[in-house]
């Protein structure tokens, strides 16, 4: 056996060490600060970063016995939260949690964030090595799945990056069929059924990539009997496992039709041009943009940003269509081009949209999707995820023209032109990673807390905007104390009705000041008597937060009991102040 793995490991050195040097070097510099203790700092600026965090908390005390899996008293205090439409990522939570034994929480994050795009990118050569039976071009494919996993503007978030088990389902599906193996089957059902628990999307995805295959394969095959066993496996088993997930869904049928009708209304279209400006990339935007006459920053401000995330590579083009007009035995890449462009179609949303011009009458089959298939399309709702289904047939096209470029060429030859291939692709997809640093002071407060008398610290976090609840995630692990808001996958309007019925709290959610008059006193007075009868005892302001000078006078007459200048903490029953110091009349605010 030893001899075995020191001959596979001799086969294949050149995957082990290129792969993880392109995704150090291309992420940079988040492998460095892997290493840095003194400074908290995240390689994404994304808000679900937290959540993440928050997701291997959880999990954490499900598995001490101290929580339920599907639902938490401690987000959405004192009602509760359902979790069963929660986006978790159970590997990414479990290895966090188990990293964290070992790493600061920053450190074990941006550790599996680097971990992740080797794992896509190993899953990706053993399909492409599978298909193409060459190593260095095998390689070459990898690096192509690991960079173009989707980055936008530099934040990423697990959901986005785990798509590994994508090409290794497509893998092992291949094995199944082409040698009759129903062990191959089985193992391409485990890895599409474990999705279910990594990545919804990702999982219908899949899905819809079997399915495309399958039905090419099923031109030749239909009449063999191991290519309906190898399909029928793969079923049973990927539903046998995906179901432990799914079934926490189906069984409110209230609630699903609620979560399932999120995004009912929302036509949102990306910019064709995407696919071929990357933005971000500090080499070859301006280049591109000149050439194309593009507008990538649309809105940096507003909700559009556009030129994020879809880039397809110039060097990929002309490789696949290299491959598609040179290659031997062009039928083979069919599927795999109708993939591509299904994928990358469904990228570009419900309408056309060129150069930052929209062309609403112009439907795209993403809209038809939509409304032919509810149940699946109306689920996805911003057609960017549709990027994680364009990423594997890009990197399998690619390395077919590769192959085809090189066909009859000399071992050494098709060595350093492959390399070549990873240089440039890793430039052109390169993207700084900006990350975002967490000072110390803004989590001061959390010892102060912790040394307060009260035996159950219940708190109200604000302001209560959207970014900062994420953010608030944290808090949570660090401090364990359940608090009065968060976010939620699809039930948001459920979990905080609460806040709305609340006038105190509903109130500082449209980020206005409120104070303690002769016309309000008994709303108020009502409002802050139901926050302390449901035991919530702490006020955290955090001023460092956009929204905060919005709300800050609701507590220009009450001494905050801590400030360290980023971040105040009031006393629940001390707002009882604001209508005793009635005397001197707040302006109107």
């Amino acid at each position: 056996m030893r001899f075995r793995i020191a001959g596979w490991l001799r086969n294949h050195w050149h995957v082990l060490l290129v792969v993880p040097l392109v995704v150090i070097v291309t992420t940079w510099p988040t492998f460095p600060r892997i290493f840095d203790g003194d400074e908290f700092w995240m390689h994404a600026m994304h808000n679900d970063v937290w959540f993440k965090v928050w997701d291997s908390w959880h999990l954490e005390r499900v598995l001490a016995g101290q929580a339920d899996l599907y639902f938490t008293d401690l987000l959405y205090h004192p009602t509760g939260l359902s979790l069963a439409f929660n986006a978790y990522i159970f590997p990414h939570a479990l290895l966090l949690a188990a990293l964290k034994t070992v790493l600061p929480v920053d450190d074990a994050y941006n550790l599996l964030f680097l971990l992740i795009l080797c794992f896509n990118a190993f899953c990706g050569y053993a399909l492409i090595r599978y298909l193409i039976k060459d190593k260095w071009i095998a390689l070459f494919g990898a690096v192509v799945l690991a960079v173009a996993t989707p980055f936008p503007f530099g934040q990423t978030v697990p959901d986005l990056i785990l798509i590994g088990t994508l090409p290794l389902t497509i893998y092992l599906i291949c094995r199944s069929i082409s040698e009759r193996s129903g062990l191959f089957a089985g193992l391409a059902g485990i890895s599409a059924g474990i999705t279910g628990f990594i990545s919804v999307y990702i999982f219908a995805f899949i899905l819809l990539t079997v399915g495309i295959l399958a039905a090419f394969k099923a031109l030749s095959l239909w009449r063999r009997r191991h290519f309906w066993r190898a399909l029928l496996l793969f079923l049973i088993v990927c539903s046998a496992i995906s179901t432990l997930r799914f079934y926490p869904m189906l069984m409110n049928r209230a609630m699903l039709t609620t979560a399932t009708d999120t995004y009912h209304f929302r036509y949102r279209s990306n910019d064709v041009l995407e696919h071929f400006v990357l933005a971000s990339n500090p080499l070859t935007s301006r280049i591109f943009s000149v050439a194309l006459d593009a507008t990538p920053y649309h809105d940096l401000v507003g909700s559009r940003l556009e030129f994020k995330d879809a880039y397809l590579g110039y060097i990929n083009l002309f490789l696949i269509a290299y491959a598609i007009f040179r290659a031997p035995q062009r039928g083979r890449l069919t599927p795999w081009i109708v993939i591509l462009i299904f994928f990358a179609t469904l990228r570009l949303g419900s309408y056309l949209t060129v150069n930052d011009v929209e062309f609403a009458d112009i439907v795209l089959p993403e809209r038809a999707l939509r409304d032919w298939f509810p149940a699946l399309f109306r689920n996805i709702g911003d057609p960017g995820y549709y990027q994680i289904g364009v990423v594997t047939p890009l990197a399998v096209l690619a390395a077919y023209g590769l192959a085809a470029l090189l066909k009859s060429k000399p071992a050494k030859t098709r060595r350093l032109v492959a390399l070549l291939c990873i240089l440039v692709v890793s430039i052109e997809f390169y993207i700084p990673r900006i990350g975002q640093t967490l000072e110390r002071n803004k989590t001061a407060f959390v010892a102060w807390l912790q040394a307060e008398p009260e035996d159950h610290v219940k708190l109200v976090h604000l302001p209560l905007a959207a970014g900062p609840a994420t953010y608030y995630f944290y808090m949570q692990t660090i401090t364990g104390y359940p608090q009065a808001n968060g976010t939620s996958n699809r039930l948001e309007h459920i979990a905080r009705r609460y806040i709305k019925g609340n006038l105190l709290l509903h109130t500082w959610d449209r980020n206005r000041s409120i104070h303690c008059l002769k016309r309000n006193e008994p709303s108020y007075t009502a409002a802050l008597n139901q926050l302390l009868d449901d035991g919530f005892t702490h006020i955290v302001m955090h001023k460092w937060l956009y929204g905060d000078q919005f709300i800050i006078q609701s507590f220009k007459n009450i001494p905050p009991a801590y400030d360290n200048g980023y971040v105040s903490i009031y006393h629940v029953e001390d707002m009882r102040l604001s209508c005793q110091n009635q005397a001197a009349e707040l302006p109107r605010f």
